[in-house]
């Protein structure tokens, strides 16, 4: 591929243009630009400085409030555990026991045994209780030796 060639005269005469300077921003414009962006970190500064004031005024409000409140809690528990030894003497044997005996009741004679089974009440006539009549399995039934262990049971629990 064969491609021609531009033919250039180097004989031309150059003309120059005078280069133009840039308009330069007058001094006053300057200045403005400095004192605005003087007044917007005052203005940061200061909102950043009411922030930092009012979160460690909080922090110390609130610090002295959990304090009175820890000393109330300790108050209470201090009386709380006054309370709970005043009623566990109040609910020891020994004083209702001389409770009792200054009201005049008396101490019963030996030791008492409380049996599981309770024997049935009396009725009024003095009358003993009709039994039931015995059935073909004998004369207590499998649910009657169920409810008599069961309550043999608490009955033993409780002493």
């Amino acid at each position: 591929m064969v491609v021609a060639q531009e033919k250039m005269e180097w004989q031309q005469a150059v003309e120059y243009a005078p280069q133009v300077r840039k308009a330069s921003r007058p001094q006053g414009r300057k200045r403005y630009a400095y004192k605005k962006s003087l007044v917007m970190l005052v203005l940061f500064t200061g909102i950043a400085a009411l922030i930092v004031g009012q979160t460690i005024n909080l922090m110390v409000v609130k610090g002295a409030q959990i304090r009175s409140l820890e000393q109330e809690i300790a108050v209470l528990e201090a009386n709380n555990a006054l309370l709970q030894v005043e009623a566990d003497q109040l609910l020891s044997v020994a004083r209702i026991e001389s409770a009792a005996l200054a009201r005049g009741m008396e101490n019963p004679a030996g030791t008492v045994y409380v049996a599981g089974v309770f024997p049935a009440v009396k009725n009024q006539t003095g009358a003993p209780p009709q039994s039931p009549a015995p059935t073909a399995e004998g004369d207590t039934s499998t649910l009657k030796k169920i409810s008599q262990i069961f309550t043999s049971f608490f009955a033993s629990t409780q002493r």
